[in-house]
């Protein structure tokens, strides 16, 4: 019997090598096992140190506060204007429609619903369509990730930058709902263009609220965030649009809407509107920075640009768009008068086919030009008119070269108007000024009708000068009896200026100060029908003896104070600042409210301060205000985001009213100037049809024209001059240059009120005498008109012949 002992020496158990193999593997065990708790315990170790650097905000996350623009609102409550370094508007989740989520998403992160901030199969998914494309296409990062940078981590770039960006997301995906992460990404990631967020895109690229986008606009927007540069649909349509079709297909692919809605949306039109006109339009813009100046002043930029104030202002929107335009219109109308400035460029003959074959091209201004993309030509656009025929003399609407003057506006030949053949007729026959064959005039397409005898008139294409004012102009409108300020314009085109000439400028008044002294005179016993002479005025002075001399070359004699500013005669205005004092007359035009520098000269009898167009406004409130203060009031409130009142201007009642001059003084000068409007240099005001006052005012040189005038329910002031000081034209009066403006505003921006006068104080008596000679006369007298008198001031022939008539009498 064999025992182990006896086995060959070969097969003899081998103990001590079944140990050796047993200790590796325990070794081996002990080793994963060691090798895992370390790196268990450094990555521990590892997280709790990114930890530590990770930012602690967790309130900008959890309440919501970014930078917001602060709103100008109108009266009315429209939105005139915005102040923004980021355009951001906030907006709830349940307000974003599901398709505009679903696009972005479709876009950024289809298993958002699914993952809990870190997204491991779409990590892989991107990293192997990236190995295809050679390229980076798609993005591994999540929602929740992008939240994680965009709010908290920032743009650092370096290796760490994704560990931080994977630990907060979990962290993000702990403490907020997906709904208030979604609402977090979609008001704060960039698309373009200064838009933040999906309501700014909304507003910048189609100008609509995001309620209302469609799914192909949402695709659009959707496919933004990866290069919202890049893939701009203002400077890179098809690039846009292939990133629109790559989420459309996600979505579909997704689920999230079907093959026939994506096919629908892929065949939708985008209508991008214009990148040069954005939602931040301003409607007034010289208003509005106005206020931004005002704002930022009192508030800081800080505040202005990022906390989303809401600026109520006093701005009538009905008044502005009258404004804008009776300035625009009256300019345009001055500067047809003031004649052809000239061509503003040539084309060689031997160019001409090029040019034109280009296509229409907008006159954008002297030296630039912009090529029409369709072709097409607008009726309400400026365009570049080519001169390829001239004959002087040549009237009618015919067509043909020969005829007239013949304009190429890209592949149409049309005729120029009768009206401005005879401007460039006109300029061409000046010394040194040629018309050539080619030159560039600037031009608008219209349509005309032309008479064929008793036939039907026919319409006919014609071209007519389109050239830009080189006059400007300025309006400012007040609520007399509140101060508002309701409507602002500073200048014929603000992209062109941004200079606030109803601010910013200040030109000699001219005789628009006039009642100011007229007023000086009446406190000092004046009265509408003393006697004043018009005749030569030497005055010796420190430089000379200064001879002033009227508009017109001629002497009245004695008129009254009333004829004398119907006619704004210089003599009188002169001899009665001579008469009142200067001093006691530079009194009177800082009562009014005057701040500008007032040489203490007599010269100032004929309007040698320079005012700015809103300080005449206010001052010239107080005549119909009836004597009072009007304090300019141009913002009635500001509110922050959280519904605080920051500031509030209210009317103060007029017993707390600052009083100016007594209110039969300002009845007397209110009736002072409808006499200038009835009989005198503001006749064309008669026009509104409606009771008003005013008063012309031109400078030396016909350097500033003026005209200021009111009713009792809105007073309006404007000017018209060069910004170089140079005169405007030969005989360019207020009442030819910028009456006109202000008739053209009133009509449409006046208030839709029943007609009324202005309504004489306590204490003012009336009498009847002659209009041109102030006698006394009765109700059938030829010119009887009736005259009010301050309390004490009736001259002694009224009281002794003739009777005296309250104003009961009178009627309106």
């Amino acid at each position: 019997m064999s025992t182990r002992n006896d086995l060959p020496a070969s097969q003899a158990p081998h103990p001590k090598k079944k140990r050796k193999r047993f200790s590796i593997l325990r070794f081996l065990v002990l080793l994963v096992f060691l090798g895992g708790a370390s790196g268990g315990a450094l990555g521990y170790w590892g997280y709790r140190e990114f930890e530590k650097d990770l930012p602690d905000r967790w309130s900008a996350l959890i309440d919501y506060r970014p930078k917001k623009a602060s709103r100008v609102y109108s009266a009315d409550g429209e939105m005139i204007g915005e102040f923004f370094l980021e355009k951001r508007v906030v907006v709830p989740y349940d307000k974003i429609p599901k398709h505009v989520v679903r696009a972005f998403v479709a876009a950024e992160d289809n298993r958002f619903f699914d993952h809990h901030g870190i997204d491991p199969v779409g990590i892989f998914r991107a990293a192997i369509a990236n190995l295809k494309a050679g390229r980076v296409v798609q993005g591994g990062s999540t929602i929740t990730q992008q939240v994680a940078k965009l709010m908290l981590v920032g743009n650092e770039r370096n290796m760490f930058r994704k560990i931080r960006e994977a630990i907060l997301a979990h962290k993000i995906e702990a403490r907020l709902s997906k709904e208030q992460i979604l609402t977090l990404y979609l008001n704060h990631v960039y698309l373009g263009h200064g838009a933040y967020g999906v309501q700014a895109a909304a507003e910048i690229y189609f100008g609509k609220d995001v309620q209302d986008l469609t799914i192909a606009e949402a695709g659009l927007i959707g496919g933004l965030p990866k290069a919202p540069t890049e893939d701009s649909p203002f400077s890179a349509f098809q690039r846009a649009k292939d990133r629109q079709r790559y989420v459309l297909a996600q979505m579909v692919e997704n689920g999230f809407i079907t093959a026939a809605e994506g096919d629908e949306a892929r065949r939708e039109p985008i209508a991008i509107i214009s990148r040069d006109a954005p939602l931040n339009h301003v409607a007034a813009p010289h208003f509005v920075e106005f206020i931004r100046k005002y704002v930022q002043k009192n508030y800081g930029g800080g505040r202005v640009y990022s906390q989303g104030m809401n600026i109520h202002t006093t701005l009538s929107m009905r008044q502005q768009r009258a404004a804008e335009v009776a300035v625009r219109r009256g300019l345009e109308d001055l500067d047809k008068r003031l004649g052809f400035r000239g061509p503003v460029g040539h084309v060689e003959g031997t160019k001409w086919e090029e040019f034109l074959a280009a296509g229409p091209r907008a006159y954008v201004g002297p030296r630039e030009d912009v090529r029409s993309a369709s072709g097409a030509v607008f009726a309400d656009k400026a365009y570049l008119g080519l001169i390829e025929s001239f004959n002087p003399g040549a009237r009618g609407p015919a067509r043909g070269k020969g005829k007239g003057i013949l304009i190429a506006v890209g592949a149409d030949h049309i005729r120029l108007v009768d009206e401005d053949a005879a401007r460039i007729e006109h300029w061409n026959s000046r010394k040194g000024q040629r018309v050539s064959l080619g030159d560039l005039v600037p031009v608008k397409v219209v349509t005309v009708e032309v008479k064929r005898g008793k036939r039907t008139a026919l319409e006919v294409r014609m071209a007519t000068l389109a050239q830009r004012p080189d006059v400007e102009s300025a309006l400012v409108a007040v609520d007399p009896a509140t101060g508002w300020l309701t409507a602002m314009v500073g200048g014929y085109d603000y992209d062109l200026s941004q200079f606030n000439r109803a601010v910013q400028a200040k030109r000699q008044a001219g005789s628009s100060i006039k009642p100011y002294i007229y007023t000086a005179a009446l406190e000092k016993g004046y009265t509408e029908l003393t006697t004043v002479y018009d005749a030569p005025v030497a005055i010796r002075t420190a430089a000379g003896v200064w001879r002033p001399h009227n508009y017109k070359d001629e002497f009245l004699g004695p008129v009254t104070l009333r004829t004398a500013l119907a006619k704004s005669l210089n003599t009188v205005s002169v001899r009665l600042v001579e008469s009142v004092g200067v001093d006691n007359t530079i009194e009177v035009f800082r009562r009014f409210g005057l701040t500008s520098p007032i040489p203490r000269h007599i010269s100032i009898a004929l309007g040698v301060p320079e005012l700015s167009p809103m300080e005449a406004a206010y001052a010239q409130a107080t005549f119909p205000a009836g004597g009072l203060e009007v304090k300019p009031i141009f913002i009635t409130s500001i509110v922050d985001t959280d519904g605080q009142v920051i500031e509030e201007n209210r009317v103060a009642p007029q017993a707390a009213r600052k009083r100016r001059i007594a209110p039969d003084t300002a009845f007397v000068m209110v009736d002072l100037m409808k006499n200038v409007v009835q009989n005198g240099t503001g006749r064309k005001a008669l026009a509104l049809g409606r009771p008003s006052a005013g008063k012309t005012g031109t400078s030396n040189d016909f350097r500033d024209a003026w005209y200021v005038g009111y009713t009792p329910e809105l007073l309006a002031v404007v000017w018209v001059g060069r910004d170089d000081f140079k005169q405007i034209g030969h005989d360019t009066t207020g009442g030819a240059t910028a009456l006109p403006i202000w008739l053209d505003f009133m009509q449409h921006g006046h208030p839709e009120t029943p007609i009324k006068d202005f309504a004489p104080p306590p204490g003012v008596m009336f009498v009847r005498a002659t209009s041109d000679k102030g006698l006394p006369c009765g109700p059938a007298a030829p010119n009887s008109v009736l005259i009010p008198f301050q309390r004490g001031t009736l001259p002694r022939e009224f009281a002794q012949s003739s009777r005296k008539a309250e104003f009961t009498d009178k009627l309106f």
